[in-house]
């Protein structure tokens, strides 16, 4: 189950499969496939590739030149090269040159495949998880323009791509500020123009935006302000913060779906649990009432001390199961009952959902806002488990009407406050994926997954358990 992130495109998680998963979406592409992965030793995604390549598909991946990469009887690239592929290899890592660990792939400019997955065979054993964005454009150019920032390393960038970087930016903005001096603002539009691609990453967006309606006095105190800044703090490595950026961007993309993941399996096993109970529960307690019975006619003496062991064990273990099951359905009882809600309803709530969860998520939220966003949050979470539409859009449109901020990515400008952002968002991460293992692992989500996808399948599955402890509760 995927949902909308802001703007357009569908986001999934995926945690298991995902050699199939990616070789599903590379096997759909029509046009264009650029990869940039570390580490790519996959023969059943490479043989994809070629196809891909052979059928007229512009194939293009930027890879690692290291003893992995090009190891005897690895991956022969050049039959891809040979079918119309390109194949870069980055330098690996130098003391002027930072290794390259994206993971990531653009389908058609409109599909990104991003995440911890190298496409290795050492990899299906790992536990990894990817996040899949489709029919997003907008989110796809970015991760275009970071592969073509790897082209750019090894001189085989495009030339407009080829200035993405401070130092071009620098420049630029000089020259446009001399030229508004000049008083030849008519030139401006073609420095302008080499701005545009970097102008999110670079915080250029007011500047621009001065320049694009003509206010060129403002835009020469935004530019004056934005130079300083550059000579302040470029030896503290601003360089580096497109980088950082693009990076706690993917990050934030990933805890995103994660948590979407977390939180649908959560509501669905609630709801298995939930069914499971209005359909067998009064059964089963009835049968566990019955043995526990049984065990005190056939062993009445059972908590005396001339009672067997063994039988005072299952004596004991009767009891304490038909108890544990009354409690569980006690809790049951008493838990927050869960709306039931039609399919509109519930693709309404999703999607409000997820667009709440972009502005109050705790991991995404400023150190001095981070408590009021926990408790949002918590909140919000609260009234989707229980289907409460009506609270999930009160707190959703609280938020967007000038709620919390804006995530980390848009805000943080230096480079250590960058780089902590991100040792947190990937803690949280760690801390997510061990927690969906966790729940995966868990004895509801074990019968839910035994049981089927849909209601239907439960309501089968439910009767089907039904028949077999009607056996047992016969009369002998």
């Amino acid at each position: 189950m995927g949902y909308t992130i802001q703007g357009q495109g569908q986001l999934k998680a995926h945690f298991s499969n995902i050699h199939n998963v990616i070789i599903d979406h590379l096997g759909g592409a029509e046009t264009e496939i650029a990869a940039a992965i570390a580490w790519f030793t996959d023969r059943d995604i490479f043989e994809v590739l070629c196809t891909k390549a052979r059928a007229g598909v512009q194939v293009s991946v930027a890879l690692i030149g290291d003893e992995i990469n090009l190891a005897p009887g690895g991956l022969n690239f050049q039959h891809l090269v040979n079918f119309g592929g390109r194949v870069v290899f980055l330098p690996p890592a130098s003391r002027n040159e930072r290794t390259m660990h994206h993971k990531f792939c653009v389908i058609d400019r409109a599909t990104v495949i991003t995440g911890s997955y190298n496409w290795s065979h050492k990899a299906r054993s790992n536990d990894e998880n990817i996040t899949v964005v489709t029919d997003s454009t907008d989110f796809s150019s970015k991760y275009l323009d970071t592969f073509e920032s790897l082209l750019i390393r090894v001189g085989q960038g495009e030339p407009d791509v080829a200035e993405i970087g401070v130092d071009a930016a620098r420049r630029r903005l000089e020259m446009i500020r001399n030229l508004i001096l000049l008083g030849e603002q008519d030139d401006v539009a073609t420095q302008l123009r080499k701005l545009r691609s970097v102008s999110q990453a670079l915080q250029l967006s007011k500047i621009i935006a001065a320049l694009d309606i003509g206010e060129y006095q403002a835009a020469l105190k935004l530019i004056e302000a934005y130079l300083c800044k550059v000579t302040a703090v470029q030896v503290a490595g601003l360089t580096d913060i497109p980088r950082l950026r693009f990076y706690l961007e993917n990050l934030e993309l990933r805890l995103k779906s994660l948590s979407d993941e977390r939180g649908s399996l959560e509501r669905r096993a609630k709801s298995f649990q939930l069914h499971h109970e209005e359909v067998l529960g009064d059964l089963i307690r009835r049968i566990k009432k019955a043995q526990d019975e049984s065990m005190r006619q056939q062993f009445p003496g059972w908590i005396k001390s001339n009672a067997g062991e063994k039988e005072q064990a299952a004596s004991r273990d009767a009891q304490e199961d038909y108890v544990d099951n009354s409690t569980q359905h006690e809790n049951l009882k008493r838990a927050v009952h869960i709306l039931k809600l039609d399919e509109e309803a519930k693709r309404e709530i999703r999607s409000l959902y997820r667009r709440a969860c972009g502005f109050c998520h705790p991991d995404k939220a400023p150190i001095e806002k981070k408590e009021a966003a926990h408790r949002v949050f918590v909140e919000l979470k609260d009234a989707y488990k229980c289907n409460d539409l009506h609270r999930v859009r009160e707190i959703h449109d609280a938020l967007a009407a000038g709620g919390l901020p804006e995530s980390r990515s848009s805000t943080l400008s230096e480079v250590e406050s960058l780089k902590v952002a991100i040792a947190e968002l990937e803690n949280a991460i760690a801390e997510m994926v061990a927690d969906l293992k966790t729940w995966q692992e868990s004895d509801i989500v074990t019968k839910m997954n035994k049981a089927g996808d849909t209601r239907a399948d439960w309501q089968k599955y439910f009767e089907f358990q039904r028949e077999i402890l009607l056996i047992h509760d016969r009369p002998v």
